[in-house]
């Protein structure tokens, strides 16, 4: 599949891709609504790790204030 690549280079990108992947459908089965789920949508898509570790640390909460 890819030949140059390593096992520890295609854990990498196995990371890169579909951590950022099941935050994304984790945020979309949270009941947020409006500008903090874009926000969220925003930071995981522009920093796709950095920004899916902070979603899965700050946790945001479903209930709507």
């Amino acid at each position: 599949m890819y030949p140059n690549l390593g096992l520890s280079e295609l854990m990498i990108v196995i990371i890169m891709i579909g951590f950022p992947i099941i935050t994304l459908v984790n945020l979309a089965q949270k009941k947020l609504t409006g500008i903090t789920l874009a926000i969220w949508a925003l930071i995981i898509c522009a920093v796709p790790v950095i920004g899916s570790l902070a979603y899965w640390i700050i946790r945001p909460s479903s209930e709507i204030k």
